[in-house]
């Protein structure tokens, strides 16, 4: 039955808190839809309660930026009922998105933690601390863009009697070291809690647990939080600098304000292209897969050309974070793959020894196989091919060792071929040297070139356009079902319309060998969104792990050659029997289900 609080129809329950329950309502004067925060009954005669709930509507009243919750209407301390009227989020929170969604890439962590960073700078300008910030307080809206919320707190430091007395207010896993003491709470102690924001953002985990509130406020205070690359490698060393220095236990080793946090934000996005955080969100919120699939890319090669700036440079941890972050997300990475191996052996280099010189100049000889290789199958003979590579493998500086000989060589499947390297010198005082002997060793008599092989393409699913090798992308059919292709690695980026599945780019390595060769390019299939109408407030938990409360989004992955699967859900709610049953999920849409809880009798002792 719909409630009526004075001009406010009171609709459904949307959330549920220690102190207010928030419902979907409608404003009957202004025939519109809101958020109504009304107070819990046993709590009207609270004086701090009260003040608490005061204090939320004028601090937030005073602020104007599209970033926070904006308040509509205040019920005023001597209304019978406290309530807050607010615009209408559409939810849900950060947290239950980052619990039950898609993993987020470190550069779109960072653009939410920019667009919090930008709202707590307005608060700080107009001297308000929020002291609370934490993913439950953030929300998502129209799947493209957040807001902050949940002001009730706060302190304002103009107004000494809105202060809390003698009470630590707030989340335990995300309060500022002095605010658990109970010092004086600045700006920097809102730097702390985006801090843990980010790191949640960026790991799927907070930076401090425990069994109870004691032991996570001691680790707190200790700054005992695991380091966040041991959770998800791919974040790198960069954002990870960024979000442990935000989470300093000394404010003196924070940022200084959240404005400096948020230029720290955009100068880590600016790396990689992005100069608009706000449509890079909006982005990834319609669509996680294809978002991630085309940033991924970008990533790896600004990473890649940091790790090269900082090598030349000599600043050697800053390179060994930037291509580390390349392997975690791209372990087969060629560039840098040789780029490790090119540095590997100018260290041994430097490192002096006749055994690290030769193995040095063997590996440089079969490195250069593939080329020597492929120079004699475009029509040179052996012998200058073999010409070419002394020439190129020969030291043009100190000669190799007296008395000493290594041996190398390596397969080349490809071109049915390997290599075997000689390097020995003819005098001990190195005045004078044998020469670099190259041996080509066919494992096969004919060493002609690997010719194209045909590929036969594979999508699923079958409704898609493919391009290859940067080409526009052709519709995949009866004429354009297979091609030919080098041996060697290949981009497929393959692009459909189809709500099941997102588009993505493959990279595929074409081996060698005779006839067809068929290629599998399987599509990612899109989330289905399972959204349970039940008669009373309750919490979904869906096979598999995804959970959420009933009248929320819950986003549920599929696997991508199903497209579809069946999954057990129970929907609980205090005082109402369990609801147990099955459900059927197409990728990419969305599911209603009705439930309806029968309230439990109750039994006499």
């Amino acid at each position: 039955m719909i409630r009526t609080l004075e001009k406010y129809e009171l609709l459904e329950e949307i959330g549920h808190g220690g102190m207010a329950t928030v419902y979907r309502a409608r404003d009957t004067g202004l025939g519109r839809f809101v958020a109504v925060k009304l107070m819990h009954p046993h709590l009207r005669g609270a004086k701090e309660a009260r003040a608490r709930f005061r204090r939320e509507a004028q601090s937030v009243a005073r602020l104007e930026h599209p970033k926070i919750l904006e308040i509509y209407d205040y019920s005023g301390e001597g209304s019978d009922e406290s309530y807050i009227v607010t615009e209408l989020l559409t939810g849900p929170t950060l947290k239950a998105y980052v619990e039950s969604g898609p993993e987020l890439p470190a550069e779109i962590a960072a653009c939410f933690g920019i667009e919090i960073a930008s709202a707590l700078v307005a608060a700080h300008e107009k001297g308000i601390i929020h002291r609370d910030v934490k993913p439950e307080n953030i929300l998502l809206h129209d799947a493209r863009c957040l807001k902050l919320t949940d002001f009730g707190i706060a302190d304002m430091v103009d107004a000494q009697s809105m202060t809390a007395t003698g009470q630590v207010l707030g989340s335990p896993g995300h309060m500022a070291p002095e605010q658990i003491e109970g010092h004086d709470v600045g700006p920097r102690a809102d730097v702390f809690a985006l801090g843990t924001v980010l790191y949640f953002l960026a790991t799927g985990r907070l930076p401090f647990t425990g069994k109870n509130p004691h032991q996570i406020l001691k680790r707190v205070l200790d700054g005992a939080a695991p380091d966040p690359l041991r959770f998800r490698p791919s974040i790198g060393g960069r954002f990870k600098a960024i979000v442990m220095k935000a989470m300093a236990t000394s404010p003196e080793d924070r940022y200084p304000s959240a404005a400096a946090l948020e230029a720290a934000l955009r100068a880590y996005v600016a790396v990689v292209g992005i100069d608009d955080p706000e449509r890079e969100i909006a982005r990834f919120l319609a669509d996680p897969v294809a978002a991630t699939a085309a940033l991924v890319p970008r990533v790896i090669r600004a990473e890649i050309e940091l790790g090269k700036r900082a090598s030349a440079e000599r600043r050697l941890d800053d390179a060994s974070d930037a291509f580390a972050r390349v392997l975690a997300l791209d372990e087969a990475n060629e560039e840098v793959l040789a780029l490790l191996a090119r540095a590997d052996r100018a260290r041994r280099s430097q490192a002096g020894g006749r055994r690290a010189a030769l193995v040095a100049l063997a590996l440089l000889v079969v490195s250069a196989g593939l080329a020597l290789l492929r120079f004699a199958g475009e029509g040179s003979s052996l012998s200058e091919a073999a010409l070419a590579l002394e020439d190129a493998g020969r030291p043009t500086s100190a000669p190799p060792p007296a008395s000493a000989r290594v041996d190398a060589s390596v397969e080349a499947p490809a071109l049915d071929a390997s290599i075997a390297v000689d390097a020995s010198a003819a005098e001990a005082d190195g005045t004078s040297r044998a020469p670099l002997v190259v041996e080509l060793r066919p494992v096969r008599r004919d060493l002609a070139l690997v010719r194209p092989r045909r590929v036969v393409l594979n999508p699923d699913p079958q409704n898609v356009q493919i391009g290859v090798d940067g080409q526009p992308p052709r519709a995949y059919g009866p004429s354009f079902e297979s091609l030919e292709l080098a041996v060697g690695r290949h981009t497929f980026v393959v692009e459909t319309d189809l709500e099941c599945c997102a588009s993505a780019t493959f990279e595929r390595e074409i081996p060698a060998g005779e006839g067809a060769f068929t290629l599998a390019l399987a599509l990612p299939s899109r989330p289905a969104v399972l959204y349970v109408t039940a008669n009373v407030p309750a919490d979904v938990v869906v096979e598999g792990g995804a959970h959420g409360r009933a009248r929320e989004a819950i986003p549920i992955p599929i696997r991508a050659r199903s497209r579809s699967e069946r999954r057990t859900i129970t929907v609980t709610a205090p005082g109402h029997a369990a609801y147990t049953g099955v459900v059927e999920l197409q990728a990419g849409t969305v599911l209603d289900h009705p439930v309806t809880l029968s309230r439990l009798e109750a039994t006499e002792p």
